[in-house]
């Protein structure tokens, strides 16, 4: 499986969108080299936790994280518990395209659990995918940008 970082522009525009939620927690999961991650903290989200699987994302990860105080997490995200996470501001999904459909299908129970009230959870996807809406989220609108869309889920 390759490393696909979101690319700086959809990053950007990432970040402008989300200056109207509030700041906060961020989890991102499939972290890949951690670029949004390092992005959030860089913006002043705290805590910052990054979640990685696989190679070779995860010794990408490491190393790009240095000694910077996110958290970095090697585990499998469909394996985690409901209770895993509480009360994050932004989560933000970037699972291999060709598995998001399913991701978000499985997930979205669990990602709901990990939510705060008021945050947003933003699910990258290829531009050609739509999400099918999931008990507990309202879907506040889509953005593309490049081969990207991003899918902006807000808590129901």
């Amino acid at each position: 499986m390759r490393v696909r970082p979101t690319a700086d522009r959809a990053r950007e525009a990432l970040f402008s969108i989300l200056q109207r939620w509030p700041s906060g927690a961020f989890l991102d999961l499939c972290a890949g080299t951690g670029a949004v991650g390092i992005e959030a903290h860089s913006r002043g989200y705290a805590p910052v936790v990054c979640v990685e699987a696989a190679e070779p994302g995860w010794s990408c990860l490491r190393k790009n994280l240095g000694d910077l105080p996110v958290k970095a997490v090697q585990a499998d995200l469909r394996k985690l518990a409901a209770g895993a996470f509480q009360d994050q501001a932004v989560i933000f999904l970037d699972p291999p395209y060709e598995l998001a459909p399913s991701f978000w299908t499985r997930l979205a129970p669990v990602l709901r659990a990990w939510m705060a009230p008021d945050g947003i959870l933003v699910f990258e996807t290829d531009r050609n995918t739509a999400l099918e809406l999931q008990p507990g989220w309202t879907l506040a609108e889509t953005r593309e940008y490049g081969a990207a869309r991003f899918h902006l889920w807000i808590p129901a």
